[in-house]
């Protein structure tokens, strides 16, 4: 009874002190702003970025305020592992002020009938992407972001101040 007891007691022990590492850890982790899409109210005038993206640049289509469209916050949600691009809002001190993941738009699979599971059949297209910012922040850098297994790398960068 007592061996028993003892190799509870122990395994209890270890189990505490990795939750408590593990909980450690996370105090030191930088957080990351996010702004999700529900928290921009559908009713109320936003300022929409129009920009068409490829896997490797940005480029800015138009400027507008208007209320964004409903089908604009079910496309893009906040951001995820399985998110191979992200697009990053910066603004003029250069603080994140928004981050949502695109998923991988930028890649079209093509199946040919007896070759379903070969990934020669594969192109890359040019998206274009609505981004709804609130009114009372004022981005200056709308940044497009690739993610690997070691973090993000920035693509591509429109600094927004010279189009003002």
């Amino acid at each position: 009874m007592g061996f028993k007891l003892g190799k509870m007691v122990k395994f209890s022990f270890l189990i505490l002190i990795f939750l408590t590492i593990n909980t450690y850890a996370d105090f030191g982790k930088e957080s990351i702003s996010k702004i999700s899409p529900v928290k921009i109210s559908p009713n109320e005038n936003a300022r929409i970025y129009e920009i068409t993206a490829s896997f490797n640049n940005l480029t800015l289509k138009k400027t507008t305020v208007s209320k964004p469209k409903d089908s604009s916050f079910q496309k893009f949600a906040s951001l995820s592992k399985k998110d191979k691009y992200a697009i990053q809002v910066l603004n003029e001190k250069g603080n994140q002020v928004l981050i949502m993941g695109i998923g991988n738009p930028f890649v079209i699979h093509a199946d040919h009938i007896g070759y379903e599971h070969n990934h020669d059949f594969i192109g890359y297209i040019n998206r274009d992407i609505e981004i709804a910012i609130p009114l009372t922040i004022n981005p200056a850098q709308i940044v497009l972001l690739s993610q690997d297994s070691f973090g993000f790398k920035e693509v591509s960068r429109i600094n927004l101040n010279q189009f003002k």
